[in-house]
């Protein structure tokens, strides 16, 4: 008669309590929320990977274009100011978003089939979201007025130059202070030497975005410099003038 019995508490020693399942899902459901941690940081990870690694080539590439054109910089005492240096301060979406013109003799940023591809020009480069991001453009127009008065005149339709780069921002070089300052006050002039910095963001805000550095040297400055002031050189009232800019 007692054999009944003795079954039923076999059965009732083997199986789980309901605390012990209770127990079994809490481990399972933290066990399985580390393990989706883990994968959610593997693959934010792989993506900033990705992300630092296009950074670089779209920085490194956008920041040897740049200095290529500021180092084939012309430029020729003009009344009209046709070979000035321009700079506009701005900002985009928290980032610099600086504006810079100048005439050049490279071809950078231009169609291979634009006519003024292979002489001097004069080159815009800007930051604008005019496409629902902050991307680098580039203008171009003829070296041949005043570019104030030229930019109004010759409709000159913007080219994309990368929409991996969301902001730039130009320092000047101050020989007073022995330091950069944001400020360029030279009607007729290019200046000596400049920072150029372009930032590229992440996907991810709360990354910081990528900050691309360079300094550059004007060579058409210093040359320009050497010549007015060569000993052997006779002095025109335009080289006065051109000193005086400087």
């Amino acid at each position: 008669m007692q054999q009944p019995f003795q079954i039923t508490d076999r059965r009732a020693q083997s199986a789980f309590t309901l605390i012990e399942l209770m127990v079994a899902m809490v481990i399972l459901t933290i066990s399985m929320a580390i393990a989706f941690q883990a994968f959610q940081g593997t693959i934010r990870g792989w993506k900033r990977g990705t992300e630092v690694i296009d950074g670089l080539k779209h920085g490194e590439f956008t920041m040897n274009q740049l200095a290529g054109t500021l180092n084939s910089s012309i430029y020729f005492y003009n009344p009209r100011k046709a070979y000035t240096f321009l700079f506009e301060k701005g900002s985009s979406s928290g980032l610099p978003a600086d504006s810079i013109s100048f005439v050049t003799s490279s071809g950078a940023f231009l169609p291979t089939d634009s006519p003024l591809a292979k002489g001097p020009h004069r080159l815009r480069l800007f930051v604008d979201d005019k496409d629902g991001a902050p991307a680098l453009y580039a203008m171009y127009m003829p070296a041949a007025a005043n570019p104030e008065e030229l930019e109004k005149d010759y409709e000159a339709e913007p080219l994309l130059v990368s929409s991996a780069v969301h902001g730039m921002e130009i320092l000047f070089w101050d020989k007073e202070s022995e330091d950069w300052n944001d400020e360029w006050k030279e009607e007729n002039a290019v200046p000596q030497r400049v920072l150029l910095n372009l930032f590229i963001e992440s996907d991810d805000e709360r990354e910081d975005p990528m900050v691309f550095s360079r300094v550059i040297e004007i060579p058409v400055y210093a040359s320009m410099k050497d010549k007015l002031q060569s000993p052997t050189r006779k002095v025109t009232q335009n080289d006065e003038q051109q000193l005086q800019s400087r």
